[in-house]
């Protein structure tokens, strides 16, 4: 047995209708939901949907301007700490080599002093 009506009959086509309203409330529904959502993500006591998508808009451009920023900035910050880095492994590389010459100066410093202490 066949329980849905004829095509195009009076009865199809209110079917037809309520379940295209029952997709389209779940639509609204779901829209709306997004829109609360957004609500409580952004700084606003607006209740007006228009104003609170605008005020998201708002508050997305200044997140990604922030963004922008603090990009610039660290890459700033890195490339000075790198230039310091560098600077830094230079100049202990340089107190390395100085430590060893005067550390070789005490050996040389001490065979002689070795050698006259034998003399005596």
């Amino acid at each position: 047995m066949n329980s849905k009506p004829p095509h195009g009959s009076a009865e199809w086509q209110r079917i037809r209708r309520d379940n295209h309203k029952e997709v389209e409330k779940r639509r609204r529904e779901s829209i709306n939901q997004g829109i609360q959502e957004l609500a409580t993500l952004i700084p606003t006591s607006d209740t007006n949907k228009a104003q609170i998508l605008q005020r998201a808009v708002n508050f997305i451009k200044r997140l990604k301007e922030n963004e922008t920023n603090n990009i610039e900035k660290w890459t700033l910050e890195k490339l000075i700490t790198e230039q310091a880095v560098s600077e830094l492994s230079a100049s202990n590389e340089k107190l390395k080599q100085e430590l060893e010459r005067a550390y070789r100066e005490i050996e040389h410093w001490k065979r002689l002093a070795e050698g006259k202490d034998e003399k005596q």
